[in-house]
């Protein structure tokens, strides 16, 4: 099975994984070896096995289940509930789905040598929805996403909580670690409690999560644009496919394909004394939003190559490249999440290019030099009602909290632990960082769609205004009034729509 964005973000409302019984065997086998190397062999320093962690591997130690618990104990210091139990300072459910979705299905590729039981555990839950909380904070995205992670294996220890619909099925400490769910309360084995946490799942699925999230108000972006164009009047040979097959980008052309059967049927004209050529904003539509998608394709493909790794430090390898039948373990970086990383950041970039269009293409719904058809700041009355100067405002503050936002948090390493992690990609700065962007997207399209709605009272062809089900039974204004009711309106409807082009051309 290849775990597809789609398949991670259908994750994040239900369901499980129903391959993973196909992985049994393989697990099993990997798990015997690794009790085998720990009956039989020589070596006695194998990295969080025999060792502690960080700057503490240097010495062996035979307390194999006792390390393990000191792991999640000594990464588990982000309050997560408060002292009468009330859960605060975690990600959303849907969040928390999605990463403990990534770190089975990681290590469900086989190499951790965890136990088949502890995964059945883990997909148990999710089809449960019994959620270990999680928290924000504390992921370097190197040596794994350790102090969010470690809240899963403290969750099973019965020492945490759960979030979701089965929440009260799992053990806490407020039941008396009691639960139903076989296995649970659960007593790590060697080497689970380092598998559970040490890979990239918290940073990897979350900026999963996100693409998927912004790819659907991009395309309801572009849903209200046909909206527009249904009426009001461009010049459409920006828009042409052939303009677009001198160039090779594919997002361009997708764009184009959408919008130029819309802008041909009602074109703008050249008149004598007036620019020939609309304003970038509008022009160069197929260019900005072409390079935002090709932004998105090529990061989704980056996260999905992350999804469908194994994430973890030691892995199991051939003993030579002549046997391929015996292993051992090796030690090395795979918990490092640089691609992943700077990913985060190519999505922050394109979403502040996204926010910044949308600003300046507001501005053209608002400014009549501009668009040739509409009144100025889409008030029914200039100079007497300022319309919708507020959402004009609104915008341009979003607009600019978003491109303040925008350093890569990929440059920031800090080094830590001892000097153990002496440089770190921080990709886990970066995905909360884009938390707050994407929810900022979600009310900036909101204004959006609230100005395209607005200039339908203006269209100098009502009878070209097509229905769209994101506006209906709203107002336009006329007179002006309080708009906070509309705009929270939009967002929830925005919140709990999939475009119709979600589906394309990708999934």
């Amino acid at each position: 099975m290849f775990l597809h964005l789609s398949d991670l973000y259908s994750l994040s409302h239900s369901g499980s994984f129903s391959h993973l019984s196909e992985r049994k065997v393989r697990l099993e086998t990997e798990r015997k070896t690794l009790e085998s190397i720990l009956s039989s062999s020589k070596e006695k320093l194998i990295y969080g096995i025999h060792t502690g962690f960080g700057p503490h591997a240097f010495t062996s130690n035979d307390e194999l289940d006792l390390i393990q618990k000191s792991l999640i104990y000594h990464l588990t210091v982000e309050p997560v509930l408060t002292s009468d139990g009330t859960p605060h300072s975690h990600l959303s459910h849907k969040e928390a789905r999605v990463v403990v979705a990534a770190r089975l299905f990681s290590l469900s590729l086989g190499g951790s040598g965890i136990r088949y039981e502890t995964l059945e555990i883990l997909n148990d839950l999710l089809e449960l929805d019994c959620i270990p909380i999680i928290p924000e904070r504390g992921s370097l995205s190197a040596s794994g996403d350790l102090i969010p992670l470690s809240y899963i294996p403290l969750a099973l220890l019965g020492e945490s909580g759960f979030t979701g619909k089965g929440n009260e099925l799992g053990p806490t400490k407020s039941n008396g670690k009691q639960s139903n769910i076989k296995g649970l309360p659960w007593t790590p084995h060697p080497k689970e409690a380092i598998s559970l946490t040490n890979g990239t799942s918290f940073t990897t699925a979350l900026l999963g999560y996100q693409v998927m999230e912004f790819r659907n108000l991009f395309l309801l972006t572009i849903e209200l644009l046909q909206n527009l164009f249904h009426y009001h009047s461009v010049f459409p040979d920006a828009f042409h496919p052939e303009y677009h097959k001198h160039k090779q980008f594919v997002g361009p052309k997708f764009i184009a394909s959408l919008l130029h059967p819309i802008v041909s049927k009602n074109p703008k004209l050249k008149v004598e004394g007036k620019r020939i050529q609309d304003i970038y904003s509008v022009r160069c539509i197929p260019q900005i939003l072409g390079s935002i998608w090709d932004e998105l394709e090529s990061i989704k493909i980056i996260v999905e190559q992350e999804l469908n790794s194994l994430s973890d430090n030691p892995v199991l390898i051939p003993t030579s490249l002549e046997d391929q039948t015996k292993y051992r373990f090796a030690e090395g970086g795979g918990f490092y999440a640089s691609q992943v990383s700077f990913a985060a950041d190519r999505l922050q970039n394109a979403m502040a290019v996204w926010f910044t269009w949308v600003d300046r293409f507001l501005n053209y719904l608002m400014e009549p030099k501009e668009n040739d058809e509409f009144p100025l700041m889409l008030s029914a009355k200039p100079g007497t009602y300022a319309g919708l100067s507020g959402l004009g405002l609104m915008s341009a503050h979003l607009t600019a909290e978003v491109r303040r936002d925008s350093m890569p948090g990929s440059i920031q390493s800090i080094p830590t632990n001892g000097n153990n992690q002496d440089i770190v990609p921080m990709g886990a700065i970066s995905v909360l960082r884009n938390r707050r962007t994407v929810l900022s997207a979600t009310k900036l399209l909101a204004i959006f769609g609230y100005a395209v709605y607005q200039t339908s009272l203006f269209a100098k062809r009502k009878e070209l205004v097509k229905d769209f089900q994101l506006f209906s039974g709203m107002n336009t204004m006329e007179k002006d009034r309080s708009l906070d009711f509309e705009i929270q309106t939009l967002v929830e409807r925005i919140r709990n729509t999939t475009s119709s082009l979600v589906a394309t051309p990708i999934d």
